[in-house]
């Protein structure tokens, strides 16, 4: 089963620098970035930095490489990845200052 999160500013018009997000995540050994997404197999974790104007409509297109108002995550259910996951997730909202919301 594959859970959908994300972390959006609010409100939107708010920004973070992604640069910042992004070496934050690199600073995790198994997430490998590929054009604003990162992404690892094993645990499976895919997590896509955006600048979006809805929340409810976007693409991975909408990555900009100065600003992000919203992170997509993707990850399969907990197991034994569970405390890598969770690492980077708890992380991230410590970071960003803001919380996950399970993406319904």
């Amino acid at each position: 089963m594959t859970n959908y999160y994300y972390i959006a500013t609010e409100p939107l018009s708010n920004t973070w620098e992604t640069t910042k997000i992004e070496n934050y995540l690199l600073s995790f050994d198994f997430l490998h970035k590929l054009d604003g997404n990162f992404e690892s197999q094993n645990p499976y974790l895919i997590i896509s930095l955006m600048k979006v104007k809805n929340k409810d409509r976007w693409s991975s297109l909408d990555y900009n490489k100065d600003e992000t108002n919203y992170v997509s995550i993707i990850t399969s259910d907990w197991g034994e990845q569970e405390t890598d996951v969770i690492n980077v997730l708890k992380g991230l909202e410590q970071f960003l200052g803001s919380n996950i919301y399970p993406d319904d």
